[in-house]
């Protein structure tokens, strides 16, 4: 049996970032929307024994390090289900250490297909629990869309998604540490002030100028210069987008725009020194 799962990558619309907690986690508060850049999972069961790992990317571990495989692992554990033989095809699109949420989403798709090959019944709280003890970013990546997330990230509260929009996507060769990253932000005096009430409220009215006007990322201003974000954001902007800022703690920066032909040309533009470069939407 088989089953073809789409992991959808996400960009944070805010990132406020709180103390260091006594895990080691910081507490967050974000507001994160699932886009239209994909990777593709296929599971198939009963291909052999224990997990199989296929990826068509060089450099992504096919091995216990991946998320998808700890994904497996966890469901078939917390189920109680014997794995009969696991393989799962991973076709990546969604660029790695970008702060857009690979690994994660191609973790909820694991186990959202694995609740389709061996427990139809297990709800999305059940999987978005297990999805926890993988990753921050897991839990919300179980259903997508448009939600408030807060604590490390695993307490969700549903929003209304973004209005029709159109999403620029572009990640430099530079990658950022997710630790370093955080590091970083502690060491900074100054940290923008992120309104994630505001967000919310032009959300709920689906209201595309109030949003972009308070979209903001208190990562943005701890990336490296040399990364070249911050060209990739004044492009944007010169070309016509609402609002442009860093996803997660980057390194991809991405635009908001209200006019498809604009956010093509920018596509078109960026695409020429950043080859990491997609247009999509909200999904």
């Amino acid at each position: 049996m088989k089953v073809t799962e789409l992991a959808s990558a996400k960009i944070n619309l805010t990132l406020d970032v709180g103390a260091k907690r006594a895990d080691g986690y910081h507490e967050i508060s974000t507001i994160m929307q699932t886009i239209g850049l994909q990777d593709t999972l296929t599971l198939e069961r009963g291909t052999g024994e224990g997990i199989r790992l296929l990826c068509d990317a060089p450099g992504i571990p096919c091995d216990s390090t991946n998320l998808v495989w700890r994904a497996a692992e966890v469901f078939f554990r917390e189920t109680g289900i014997a794995c009969d033989g696991l393989t799962i095809q991973l076709e990546k699109c969604i660029p790695s250490q970008a702060g857009l949420g690979g690994g994660s989403s191609d973790a909820a798709a694991t186990l959202r297909g694995l609740r389709q090959l061996y427990c139809p019944e297990l709800t999305d709280r059940q999987l978005e629990e297990m999805g926890a003890q993988v990753g921050s970013d897991v839990p919300f990546c179980v259903r997508g869309g448009a939600m408030l997330a807060c604590g490390r990230g695993e307490k969700l509260q549903p929003l209304a998604p973004l209005p029709s929009c159109w999403v620029v996507v572009c990640k430099p060769e530079a990658s950022c540490s997710t630790g370093q990253m955080y590091q970083k932000l502690d060491e900074m005096q100054f940290r923008l002030m992120v309104d994630t009430d505001e967000v919310i409220l032009g959300l709920i009215w689906q209201d595309l100028d109030r949003i972009c006007t308070h979209v903001g990322n208190q990562f943005f201003y701890a990336v490296p210069r040399e990364c070249g974000t911050f060209e990739i954001e004044s492009i944007l902007m010169k070309m016509g987008a609402k609002c442009a800022t860093l996803s997660g703690s980057g390194s991809a920066i991405f635009g908001i725009f209200a006019d498809e032909a604009a956010a093509r040309l920018a596509a078109e533009e960026l695409k020429k020194s950043y080859p990491d470069t997609f247009l999509t939407q909200p999904v």
